[in-house]
């Protein structure tokens, strides 16, 4: 299979592709303040809470609105084509990445609590659970979504005309996403590896978009991260403790160190699986 994601159709790196990226930015940050000022002052309750949490979460259309603009009248690429390339969305690739990652980071809490069970407490609830769960589950299809379309959509392709390709399309996607989700306050309470978290997610989201030849993948892995984080476990901590959300176990704390090298044996699995995939193709 010949990997060209991200060349049809070409977004060139040039002050016109900046200029649209700033103008994503604008219209994403711009109007989720509104958004949230504005909901926040009509319905004071949603500045806490799960309601706060769906209010958030609904401000990413902002960002899906902001690319949007810009691909279609920059670039005068339709979004659809801008997403797949001209083809069908295809779920069956975004649900079996969206599965099997899941699976993947059950097997890391599982081992998690196995070596450190006096941080954990099961705190499982059936019916809260389930109707939040369905509550948030399409808003985080929203908000993950949304990132990937910016990050390994739009930037990804732009940087995909610069000597090195695929190697720069790659890095320079993953560290504005590693800053902005590895700088804030509650990850720099880990140290450096909070930000060494995000940053080796958003390369192997890239990677993946690169070997998949699209968003689907990278988004089911987003989506099902997530979910993982919203309603499998919660810990202490977390920005989102004091969102309402119910998940089935709550750790403590939160060792990120483990985490970062839990993550890493997955991304570490991945990349040998797509060696062996890519040498079985070539014989």
């Amino acid at each position: 299979m010949k990997k060209n994601y991200g060349l049809r159709p070409p977004i060139p790196f040039s002050f016109k592709s900046l200029a649209g990226l700033i103008v994503i930015f604008i219209i994403w940050q711009g109007g989720s303040l509104l958004w949230l000022n504005l909901i926040h002052a009509l319905i004071p309750a949603t500045r806490s809470g799960l309601s706060g949490l769906i209010t958030l979460y609904l401000s990413f259309f902002f960002l899906i609105l902001g690319v949007y603009i810009v691909t279609r009248y920059f670039f005068n690429i339709p979004f659809r084509t801008f997403l797949f390339e001209g083809k069908r969305p295809d779920y069956r690739k975004f649900t079996n990445y969206f599965s099997l990652y899941v699976l993947a980071l059950i097997v890391y809490l599982l081992v998690d609590i196995a070596v450190h069970p006096q941080a954990f407490t099961l705190q499982f609830n059936p019916l809260p659970w389930l109707v939040v769960l369905l509550v948030t589950a399409p808003l985080i299809l929203i908000q993950s979504t949304a990132e990937e379309i910016l990050f390994r959509g739009y930037m990804y392709r732009m940087f995909r005309s610069l000597r090195g390709g695929v190697f720069w399309s790659i890095l320079l996607t993953s560290l504005p996403f590693a800053l902005v989700h590895g700088l804030n306050p509650e990850m720099l309470n880990y140290g450096i590896f909070g930000p060494l978290y995000y940053l080796q997610g958003a390369f192997f989201l890239g990677v993946v978009a690169y070997c998949t030849n699209g968003l689907a993948a990278p988004i089911g892995i987003h989506v099902a991260t997530n979910i993982f984080n919203t309603s499998i476990w919660g810990y202490g901590s977390s920005a989102l403790e004091n969102m309402g959300l119910q998940s089935i176990v709550y750790r403590h704390t939160l060792d990120m160190r483990f985490a970062f090298f839990g993550i890493f044996a997955i991304v570490i699995s991945y990349s040998v699986f797509q060696f062996f995939k890519h040498q079985r193709n070539r014989s």
